[in-house]
């Protein structure tokens, strides 16, 4: 009897220091850095329409690797706030641009990180781009993203904002008051 208690015991002993391992493991935790991104700058400018973009780091900040599954933006510029432009947003990482809008899965090591590129293209819903900057307001946007690591997976967001007087002033543009 004396040996199935040591046994027992010894057994719990052994559970115990596994799940206390593995519970000090950490995990991967990401953030996109939006209040580090730089300034939208203006990279192709016509008639009606007018495209900028801007670079956001992100870090996994954890104590495991990590893997973002997917990354996309959602612009948030309702019609009741300003229906002068229409909006198209997308990301892409910076070290492998695409142009198709598809983001690939990206494993990132812990305490390390990247940036994307966040592009913005305003088609002016008058064809006249200028008039329109000229009377934009600030516009959110949210950086969604999905990741995969040791927990289960999970899709979180984080939010930067277009100010209105960044893009007249990366347009060439005064702004109206």
């Amino acid at each position: 009897m004396e040996f199935l208690f040591g046994l027992i015991v010894l057994v719990v002993v052994v559970v115990l220091s596994v799940w206390i391992y593995i519970v000090r493991q950490g995990d991967a935790e990401f953030e996109f850095l939006v209040d580090q991104r730089t300034e939208f700058t203006l990279v192709d400018m016509t008639e009606n329409t007018a495209t900028f973009s801007c670079k956001v780091p992100f870090v996994n900040k954890g104590t495991q690797d990590g893997t973002i599954m997917d990354a996309y933006t959602r612009h948030l510029l309702p019609y009741e706030q300003y229906d002068g432009v229409e909006v198209n947003s997308r990301l892409e990482l910076e070290t492998a641009p695409r142009t198709d809008g598809y983001f690939e899965a990206l494993i990132v090591p812990k305490t390390t990180g990247q940036a994307v590129i966040v592009t913005v293209k305003l088609t002016a819903k008058n064809g006249n781009i200028r008039e329109a900057l000229g009377q934009m307001v600030d516009m959110p946007i949210d950086i969604v993203y999905q990741i995969v690591a040791r927990s289960e997976w999970y899709i979180t967001k984080n939010r930067l904002v277009m100010k209105s007087q960044e893009i007249a002033k990366a347009a060439g543009l005064k702004r109206a008051v």
